[in-house]
């Protein structure tokens, strides 16, 4: 039977009806299931612009408000490697920018430093206002690996060379300076100078990261045929150490790593979520790996509920317990350790962040197996996780713009303790407000791709002129202990007697230690200072004890500026540290040569003013051999 038109218009004005309204209430749930809102990530954001970008450098402070003076002028390189990647995926090209052209000098300018020594690699840590070095000195592939990873995806979204340059100086770098063993890739070139084995560890974090940053990599349509070649066969390495070697196939858990004495068995949250995240559920189970059962493995080990907040601890019971028992005997962390309440757990949320996205990559690979009550209940998961992430943002932060990077104690025996901020609350950290971002945008940074679990968000970018007003940059950097002493000495030059002597100051506080331990090796090693005839093995030579020199050098700064000042006793007692602990540190003269400060004390001070100075050093008055300095 054949219908007129009218009727013909309205069955269709029906269906779209129809259509629209199924359309608009499955809309209607997607948006009640997002994860972030649009105001809460507009929060997020401009907090993170107007408490941790530092315009002048184009870093991000990983903790601006940390009770520790020199934490809070810090920017882990892997925060900015994280941060950076957010912000691409924001839009805000030009931060993201200004952070690829900081490492762009960073990666350029390291050999010349004299801690590399001609090596490539950058450290752990930047100081956010001055730019250089931060307070580790290490340079670990990890972090490198994240601005590989930054670099190479902001050359795969916008086709920058320069960018894709860097990242592929990195791998570079990485694949052929780093030292390599069953096909992992060590911790560390070992040229950090800070006697830390990283050369003979392979950690299992380091190589997952690595593992990501080259699957990036390969993701460019511009590598020669030779790159490609070259990358390929290296992610192929890495991926079959991760297989095995870290991954115990039995019981679905990884290894920490591999050190001198063996393997280390210590579980470490990351590792799993990362695992998951970079080899994705699909290959897993072409592996014969079963991604929901290796999720509900993690789940075991380091799901704990705090306060009635669920959460995720960095490590597993067995370590929790160790961490707590070490800082029980401390009396100073007694305060601020894992609580035996909470049976010695604590909840990381930068952690939290990434098993969120872990469970988003299951809930996307169950529905598309076909695995419905998988996937229903790995969302199910997501939501709740999501609502106690929320539940820890900073009270005294307006909005849920600002997280905790950790509930209190430390986090494995050998590890960083969460950063406490002036009232002794958890300090706001960067990397946790990111992972909040990344979880609630479905963006897994890992695996490069975006999660159907979760609604797209888009914000609007503010202005610099909109962003509140910064304080001004400190007076006393925290760095590596050449800034630190150069900062003393450019105080010093401009006649700037107070910031000298406080500059000096901090670098003794942060560096002695391990300058008395570079005093005793020299002794061992060279039994005295160490002749410079211009050879460049015998510059390096004395460039290995680098605190000791930068040290050395700053109580010889403070004894000169106490002189100046006419506080004889205290510039006194500056001198004979030099004298005591310090006699076989050297500083390099720009003009070509090395100079003793122990010779100096001596010559410009101890002969020169015998009636001030003269008990500093006796034995070279044993002859009476005075000259006369005016002793008022």
């Amino acid at each position: 039977m054949r219908t007129s038109p009218l009727t013909h218009a309205v069955t269709i004005l029906l269906a779209t009806f129809v259509f629209l309204v199924v359309l608009t209430r499955a809309y209607a749930k997607s948006r009640s299931d997002a994860l972030i809102t649009v105001g809460h990530l507009s929060n997020i954001y401009r907090h993170i612009l107007e408490t941790h970008w530092e315009p002048k450098t184009g870093l991000f402070t990983s903790f601006p408000d940390s009770v520790d003076a020199k934490m809070a002028q810090q920017a882990s390189t892997y925060d900015q490697g994280a941060v950076g990647l957010l912000a691409l995926h924001l839009g805000d090209t030009e931060r993201a920018k200004q952070i690829l052209q900081f490492f762009r000098r960073a990666w350029d300018e390291a050999p010349q430093r004299k801690e590399h020594i001609g090596r490539h690699g950058l450290a752990n840590f930047f100081n956010v206002h001055f730019g250089t070095e931060g307070i580790e000195k290490t340079v670990h592939v990890g972090p490198n690996a994240w601005v590989g990873l930054f670099a190479a995806r902001y050359g795969n979204a916008l086709h920058d060379e320069e960018a894709t340059r860097l990242a592929l100086d990195i791998a570079y770098w990485i694949r052929t300076s780093v030292p390599h063993r069953a096909g992992a890739v060590a911790m560390s070139s070992g040229d950090s100078g800070s006697g830390a084995p990283g050369s003979n560890v392979l950690s299992t974090e380091n190589n997952i990261s690595y593992y990501a940053f080259l699957t990036e990599l390969l993701r460019c349509p511009r590598l020669e045929k030779e790159e490609l070649v070259a990358l390929t066969e290296e992610r192929d390495h890495v991926e079959g150490w991760l297989f095995n070697s870290a991954l115990n196939r039995n019981t679905y858990k990884l290894i920490r790593g591999i050190t001198l004495g063996g393997p280390d068995r210590i579980q470490a949250l990351d590792t799993a979520t990362w695992f998951l995240s970079a080899i994705g559920p699909k290959r897993l189970a072409a592996r014969g790996i079963d991604p929901y059962q290796f999720m509900k493995t993690a789940e075991k080990s380091f799901e704990v509920s705090i306060d009635d907040h669920l959460g995720v601890d960095p490590t597993d019971q067995a370590e929790a317990d160790i961490a707590f028992m070490m800082d029980k005997s401390r009396k100073e962390t007694a305060s601020v350790s894992r609580s035996a309440r909470d049976k010695h757990r604590m909840i990381w949320y930068e952690g939290l962040g990434q098993y969120i996205l872990a469970w988003g990559q299951i809930a996307d690979w169950a529905a598309r197996e076909g695995r419905r009550d998988v996937a229903s209940e790995a969302r199910a998961k997501i939501r709740r996780l999501t609502e106690s992430f929320d539940q820890a943002a900073l009270a005294r932060i307006p909005g849920q713009a600002a997280y905790p990077y950790a509930t209190n104690g430390r986090f494995f025996r050998d590890g960083w303790r969460t950063q406490l901020s002036s009232d002794q609350t958890p300090a706001s950290s960067l990397i946790a407000a990111a992972w909040r971002c990344f979880a609630g945008l479905g963006i897994d940074p890992v695996a490069g791709t975006d999660l159907s679990y979760v609604v797209a968000v888009k914000i609007p970018i503010p202005a610099d002129e909109q962003l509140a007003q910064r304080p001004s940059r400190p007076t006393v950097l925290y760095g590596t202990s050449e800034d630190m002493t150069l900062q003393a000495w450019r105080a010093l030059n401009r006649g700037d007697l107070d910031a000298a002597l406080a500059q000096a100051q901090a670098t003794i506080d942060e560096w002695s230690g391990f300058a008395v331990q570079l005093q005793e090796r020299k002794m061992r090693e060279f039994g005295s200072v160490i002749d410079y005839s211009g050879k460049e093995l015998e510059r390096r030579n004395i460039f290995k004890f680098w605190a000791l020199n930068d040290v050395a050098a700053c109580c010889f700064i403070k004894g000169k500026v106490l002189d100046i000042k006419k506080d004889y006793p205290q510039a006194a007692q500056a001198f004979q540290q030099v004298v005591n602990h310090y006699s076989l540190a050297q500083i390099w003269d720009p003009q070509g040569w090395f100079w003793a400060p122990a010779d100096a004390v001596k010559d410009e001070y101890v002969l020169a003013d015998a009636s001030h100075y003269g008990g500093v050093m006796p034995e070279v008055l044993a002859d009476g051999f005075v000259t006369g300095r005016s002793a008022n």
